[in-house]
């Protein structure tokens, strides 16, 4: 169990306060890992409960469909739960290492990443994914069945959506601070400039949010409404990682750009007089110019285009493929039965 600071409302600059699921866990009785561990066993109640109303169900032997459905579901709101309270303590360290590469003496974080708090719009989300999760059920006229699977989804909802609403607000917080809300400063000798903490809390909200629907996608594909609406969240979240870190990425691209020109300046200056005068002892006088010149191009050189290494970057496409590999193989196999 994690210390926690004090309640982000009275935090010194105005930090965001903490997310929904934060504040549920804060406010339950027990340890935090107990009160984890009873939300993570949600689907296996709903699994006890459509059992009984559908005995047939074990009737072949151990649904190992339904089984890893709900394993899917419970790592998906454990991995919600820790991915949240993740973001929230790097967005509480994100403020101050952001004043070390930008124009503001103090970036206002709690701007860029405003509504992160809200308990209305994951509530909303999760009533409404609670109730079209059910359609299929309901529309086959089996009403326990719906009942149940909507009442599941109202509770395990809440941690999904919470974790989808803070990726949707981290993102935003990105586009904000790659438009101008915050500026690049020059180049230190840091292959991110400065922008690993942006890169990694951008890649904390990615991997979670695919960590997190991914498997529930994999595992429900023969459930149209569940497969329908993961789908969705997975391409409208690879879309928003790139596009959130668009801005930031021409900026970066812009300070290396500039870097690579000051060492071509320092070449033709140093190569003009060689023309003018292609003599050994020139040569040797604009040597120090060029080995400098050599120098700033290969530092320019390693400067990266994105907030975090190339390591990262692949990860993501690698996720990302893989996921989508994944999801058109189950798409191909479902109908054979397998």
């Amino acid at each position: 169990m994690r210390s926690r600071r004090a309640p982000r409302g009275t935090e010194t600059g105005g930090a965001p306060r903490a997310p929904l699921t934060e504040r549920l866990l804060a406010r339950l009785p027990g340890s935090r890992t107990l009160r984890v561990a009873a939300w993570a066993l949600v689907p296996w109640v709903n699994l006890a409960a459509v059992s009984r109303l559908d005995p047939s169900l074990w009737a072949g032997g151990v649904p190992w469909g339904e089984v890893l459905n709900r394993v899917a579901a419970s790592f998906a709101v454990v991995l919600s739960l820790w991915g949240v309270s993740r973001i929230d303590e790097e967005l509480y360290r994100l403020r101050p290492a952001l004043a070390d590469v930008v124009a503001e003496a103090e970036p206002d974080v709690a701007r860029l990443f405003r509504g992160i708090d809200s308990a209305v719009v994951p509530l909303v989300l999760t009533a409404g994914v609670g109730l079209v999760l059910p359609l299929d059920e309901a529309l086959r006229g089996e009403a326990a069945a719906a009942a149940v699977q909507g009442l599941t989804w109202l509770i395990i909802g809440v941690p999904l959506c919470t974790a989808v609403w803070v990726y949707v607000v981290l993102q935003r917080g990105l586009i904000r601070l790659g438009r101008g809300h915050v500026t690049l400063l020059g180049y230190r000798g840091d292959r991110t400039l400065g922008l690993r903490p942006v890169g990694r809390l951008a890649f904390t909200g990615f991997w979670l949010l695919f960590g997190a629907i991914g498997p529930l996608v994999l595992t429900g594909l023969t459930d149209v409404p569940v497969a329908a609406v993961g789908i969705g969240a997975l391409a409208a979240a690879l879309c928003l990682f790139f596009l959130s870190l668009r801005d930031i990425h021409r900026q970066m691209v812009s300070v290396k750009q500039r870097e690579l020109e000051l060492a071509l300046t320092l070449y033709r200056q140093a190569l003009d007089r060689v023309r003018g005068e292609p003599t050994l002892e020139v040569l040797q006088q604009q040597s120090g110019l060029l080995g400098a010149a050599e120098n700033l191009e290969k530092r320019a050189e390693r400067i990266l285009e994105w907030p975090f290494d190339e390591a990262t970057l692949a990860r993501v496409l690698t996720i990302a493929s893989s996921a989508a590999a994944g999801i058109i193989a189950r798409l191909v196999l479902v109908p054979t039965g397998i």
